[in-house]
């Protein structure tokens, strides 16, 4: 109690304990150049991170301290403090940036009589370190996404982000809480999601008891479960007044609609096993997706092209947006679980009417060649052709299809364009690694489903013929009677967009909305637990130096 006293009046009076100690920046040196193992330190037994950032940066101010002027502590370490404090507002981990001993230091330096220097080193180089780490987790994020982001490809940002000079910044600004903020996402879904997991770390601590499923309840039924279900929707923040009623009336029908809309379930307005689910949801699992997808954010590049496609595959959805406007929002299907589709980012530069579809080496093989070896109606049904690699066809009969297997089968197989074609009238191309677009479907009755993830990889998207009209709109001759023709016939056609527009596949299971709506979604990947594995765990370990 005594500690937190003390740090509460450090707070409240910064800068008033006066140091008068010249020795200060001479033992800085000794400690970052005394090093025998060199960029490798440690304060006490914790590991410092930032290794040779923490030595350039005291090397170039000729090791004067960074958060002691005039001989006292001024106001850029209790800021500095301050945020490491309240990073669990960001789903980061308070103690990851040395909390503890640096109250401890802090402490120890403002009542200490006889002023102990070594501990005043201490104190700055934790400072530093905890600064440049949470710098670097802020921007970069604290979970190295190629490892543990579970197939996360998106392209990263500057690799050479030069903390040391953000915090020369910082300090000569006088301003280490906001340039902090500067290195987090500027998206505002991520500051929205900050208070949002302050609200539902709050939820956290109350009761949260099962809602037991029965039978579906329909609007205007009946039953036992509503006054439950209308007081776990009013701790959700629905807009419901008390009520015993036991009906399923319209103005409980109209909250649960929001409800099945913000957790991405079909608002119909009905009590089913699904909706119940996400009513029983637990607060601290809401919490730890929060965390996870605050994280994909720190993840996400910095800029994308002033008009541009995202597509969300957790919630089957793709926007296309310019500036900060929504042009249009289209269902998608995607990738199933043992097919996933990809996350990563690349520019869309052309579109495809009548597309061709030459088939993929994996659909191929475990789909289309099972079908062949047994004639050549699949074929002929499908309106496909059998290719040799140098592009030449051949007729079925030319093979002898008694000695081909998955092994040795070396031809191609193209269906031709047409109603039936599994790309639809158009595709959508962004060359990349991984042979994923954005189609059409002949097969539009799956986009009714609520869960559409039965793609083998690439995004089949609902209304492409509107999604093409937007992206060509800076081409007047395309106009849509045109676009709606290329789109029926025989034969291929290529159009290039005047201006490529950037196409980002991203995995999201929680966001805010256009209307600041917290989002949640079906982990269908099984990826979130991975990332907040990773996140709970203290940052690396380092061979150490002793302080």
């Amino acid at each position: 109690m005594q500690m937190v006293m003390l740090i509460l009046i450090s707070l409240l009076l910064p800068g008033t304990f006066s140091t008068g100690n010249a020795e200060l920046p001479g033992k800085i040196k000794t400690f970052i150049v005394g090093n025998e193992n060199c960029f490798i330190f440690k304060v006490d037994n914790e590991n410092l991170t930032s290794g040779k950032v923490l030595s350039r940066f005291y090397m170039n101010r000729l090791y004067t301290p960074a958060w002691f002027s005039r001989d006292s502590l001024n106001n850029n370490s209790y800021d500095l403090l301050r945020y490491i404090r309240q990073v669990d507002q960001q789903g980061l981990q308070p103690e990851d940036y040395h909390l503890h001993l640096i109250e401890l230091y802090l402490g120890k330096v403002l009542t200490c009589q006889g002023i102990d220097t070594t501990d005043m080193v201490k104190l700055e180089v934790l400072l530093t370190d905890a600064f440049i780490l949470l710098g670097s987790h802020l921007y970069y994020g604290k979970v190295d996404p190629e490892k543990e982001g579970s197939d996360w490809n998106m392209n990263r940002k500057d690799p050479e982000l030069r903390l040391d000079l953000k915090l020369e910044e910082a300090l000569a600004a006088n301003d280490v809480f906001n340039k902090l903020n500067l290195l987090a996402p500027g998206y505002r879904s991520y500051w929205m999601m900050k208070e949002e997991l302050a609200f539902f770390l709050k939820l956290n601590e109350q009761i949260w008891p099962v809602i037991i499923f029965g039978e579906a309840i329909r609007p205007g039924d009946s039953s036992q479960l509503i006054p439950e279900i209308r007081e776990r929707l009013i701790k959700l923040r629905y807009q419901l007044t008390d009520s015993v009623s036991p009906f399923l009336d319209d103005e409980l029908v109209i909250q649960l609609k929001s409800f099945q809309e913000d957790w991405g379930l079909n608002p119909d307005g009905v009590v089913g096993k699904a909706t119940l689910e996400g009513l029983n949801s637990l607060p601290l699992k809401l919490v730890s997706q929060l965390k996870v997808n605050m994280e994909r954010f720190r993840w996400m590049p910095l800029k994308v092209t002033e008009k541009y496609i995202i597509v969300n595959i957790a919630n089957y959805k793709l926007d296309l947006i310019s500036g900060t406007d929504t042009l249009i929002s289209l269902r998608v299907i995607v990738g199933k679980e043992t097919r996933s589709t990809p996350v990563f980012n690349e520019q869309l530069s052309y579109i495809v009417f009548s597309p061709t579809w030459t088939i993929p080496n994996t659909i191929l093989m475990d789909d289309v060649l099972p079908e062949l070896l047994k004639g050549p109606e699949y074929l002929e049904k499908r309106n496909m052709r059998l290719l040799r690699n140098d592009g030449t066809e051949l007729k079925y009969n030319e093979i002898d299809w008694s000695v081909i297997t998955k092994d040795n089968f070396p031809y191609m197989v193209r269906q031709n364009p047409g109603p039936g074609n599994a790309l639809g009238q158009v595709k959508f191309m962004f060359p990349n690694a991984y042979n994923v677009y954005i189609h059409d479907t002949p097969s539009k009755r799956y986009f009714a489903r609520e869960e559409r993830d039965m793609s083998s990889g690439c995004v089949r998207v609902e209304n492409p013929f509107d999604l093409a009209v937007l992206l060509l709109s800076d081409i007047p001759e395309w106009s849509p009677p045109k676009i709606r023709t290329a789109m029926q016939q025989d034969k291929e056609q290529i159009v290039r967009l005047k201006i490529p527009v950037d196409v980002v596949l991203i995995y999201l299971t929680a966001w805010t909305d256009g209307k600041d709506r917290i989002q949640f979604r079906k982990d269908i990947y099984q990826k979130d637990e991975k990332v907040l594995a990773a996140l709970n765990q203290k940052p690396e370990a380092v061979k150490v130096h002793s302080f």
